[in-house]
């Protein structure tokens, strides 16, 4: 099965192009929360949709099912990437209407397997594993730059499910993490960044490159074996 790479948090037609070129499958981008220096209008959001040829994955945290479904309606995304505390229900009810739904977890609250099946049960065709930060100033989910649950991840894999590996992922230990874990997806923020929003186009085109090769070794490997 193919790897597949997400470069999320895009937020310029030059890094979407940037993206697509590297050979990314996926743009991810913020919309709807402030707080994220990766956020981006509606409008910016068409615009890179309308200048790369890669789908893109709209990425929200917390929003309404109302939110949602004009987000959905204006841009038709591939999918919608659900990576805050959005319940099992809603989950549902956008499944329901049609949508694509990949959710993000990090088993913090409760063990990883056991949020994953909930959120399959609900619809979700992807459960993203990433890290959570945690402050004083609240949480912060995703693009830290913090290594996620690689052995949850994994135990993910093996139970079936359709795996998307973020968190603190770089061109420096890609190779590793496609070893270990063998998702089907890896979504790539702060480590292919200048700058929080910024894509450092060296860092970028590396990751890609590291990740289609490692993928297809392993591929190749696999085949061998049969």
């Amino acid at each position: 099965m193919p790897l597949h790479v997400k470069i999320c948090g895009t937020t310029s037609i030059l890094d979407a192009r940037l993206a697509q070129e590297a050979g990314a499958d996926f743009l991810g981008v913020m919309l709807n929360h402030p707080a994220s220096p990766r956020n981006i209008s509606l409008v910016t959001a068409l615009e890179i949709q309308e200048s790369a040829a890669i789908p893109l994955v709209a990425l929200s945290v917390n929003q309404d099912l109302e939110t949602l479904l004009q987000v959905a309606a204006e841009l038709s995304p591939r999918a919608l990437q659900l990576h805050g505390d959005e319940s099992p229900a809603l989950v549902s009810e956008l499944v329901a209407r049609g949508f694509e739904v990949w959710k993000a977890i990090s088993g913090q609250e409760i063990p990883l397997l056991q949020e994953a099946e909930i959120f399959r049960e609900a619809g979700a065709r992807a459960i993203l594993v990433d890290a959570r930060e945690v402050s004083s100033g609240g949480v912060v989910y995703g693009g830290t730059g913090q290594i996620s649950d690689w052995n949850g991840a994994r135990e993910l894999v093996e139970a079936g499910f359709r795996v998307i590996l973020a968190g603190g992922l770089s061109p420096g230990n890609v190779a590793r993490a496609i070893t270990f874990v063998q998702p089907w997806a890896l979504d790539v923020v702060s480590g292919v960044e200048t700058r929080k929003g910024v894509k450092d186009a060296q860092k970028l085109r590396q990751f890609v490159s590291l990740a289609k090769t490692k993928a297809l070794g392993q591929n190749d490997s696999n085949q061998n074996l049969v």
